[in-house]
């Protein structure tokens, strides 16, 4: 397959095509790129981008969209898929979240194109070449994003707050269509994850409608892993079918917990995080003053924190045990009170026709 300089130059002839899409020179030398696979199918039709591995240490992603690549059909697809498998290739290559630099500014996710300033730092220079090449060019956009190892994520992640009501629409339609029962519906360009992540940056700035998928997790039993990843596999179908690219209607969930905010319960301290429940269920109901797990020294071999239930609510991530540093990711709780929390039953009208 012949690796093309820059996306466009890829012709437009149905089959697999690959990009190199040059950023920068390192200080060793070496070119930092975004590799971009351009699956162009037989048939006119809508671009659809995928990206992840914007945080260099969430790389369960990359088996299935190797698979993804691998099973695509151009004769089946109308239109165009753009997979960028790993966004941020400097910080994959230390397995950190950020760009491994003293940059004001290291965490790609928060560094796409914003007002009056030069992009220059790494972070900034990777985001700016997202945003030209990949997100200029789509008309719908997946950002996956995968709990670290150690740890889950199990919810799509959409925004509700752009200035265009269109736009606000057809996220979530993408966020219903893709299928992961629990959805966090967030003030993504007025709270989290901010106006220059790739949420906040493709819908509010280029206009172009996201939804982050948040499920999945590696270091965990391969049954686990396997399903999460193949739900990530039907959730791109899904949204594929949406969007008129292929035959059929999408497969979803009956009902859906959909949430405004959630409640991080993570060590305060560090240690060896042993859950007390090994294995667990996305948006099973728990209840104040659950013990959903402790840290124990790796010194004193003593219990030395609990990480308890804050509020009566639903499970909205989960952990295994492994080692952990002050803040680590361990579990999330939806408060089943607070008034965005809420259960939405799928009907004929819950999501509009694309187009």
């Amino acid at each position: 397959m012949p690796i093309h300089d820059r996306l466009a130059d890829v012709p437009p002839t149905a089959g697999r095509h690959l990009a190199r899409v040059p950023v920068t020179v390192d200080l060793n030398g070496h070119e930092i790129a975004v590799w971009t696979h351009v699956l162009r199918g037989a048939r006119p039709g809508p671009t659809l981008a995928l990206l992840s591995g914007v945080h260099g240490n969430e790389w369960g992603h990359i088996e299935f969209l190797a698979r993804f690549v691998r099973e695509f059909e151009p004769d089946e697809v109308g239109g165009t898929v753009l997979v960028v498998p790993t966004a941020n290739p400097s910080a994959l290559g230390a397995l950190t979240r950020a760009v491994p630099d003293d940059a004001d500014q290291p965490d790609v996710n928060r560094s796409f194109p914003g007002e009056g300033r030069k992009f220059t730092w790494l972070a900034e220079q990777i985001a700016a070449a997202l945003a030209s090449e990949v997100v200029a060019r789509a008309d719908a956009i997946l950002d996956f994003h995968l709990g670290i190892w150690g740890a889950t994520m199990g919810s799509s992640i959409v925004g509700v707050d752009y200035t265009d009501p269109l736009v606000n629409r057809r996220c979530m339609d993408l966020a219903l269509v893709f299928g992961t029962p629990l959805i966090f519906a967030s003030r993504v360009v007025g709270a989290f994850p901010g106006p220059r992540s790739l949420l906040g940056y493709a819908a509010e700035k280029a206009g172009v409608p996201v939804s982050g998928s948040m499920l999945g997790g590696t270091g965990f039993e391969r049954p686990l892993e396997a399903a999460w990843q193949a739900s990530n596999l039907r959730g791109i179908r899904n949204v594929m079918r949406h969007l008129g690219m292929v035959d059929g209607d999408p497969e979803l969930p009956d009902r859906y917990l959909r949430y405004a905010t959630v409640e991080r319960v993570n060590p305060r301290t560090g240690g060896l995080l042993v859950p007390a429940r090994h294995g667990d269920e996305f948006g099973r109901p728990v209840q104040a003053g659950e013990i959903l797990g402790t840290v124990i020294s790796p010194y004193s071999l003593e219990v030395i924190e609990e990480l308890v239930v804050p509020m009566d609510g639903y499970l909205a991530y989960w952990a295994r045990d492994y080692p952990v540093h002050p803040g680590d990711w361990a579990f999330g709780v939806i408060p089943g009170d607070h008034p965005g929390t809420e259960h939405l039953v799928r009907t004929a009208e819950t999501i509009a026709p694309w187009g």
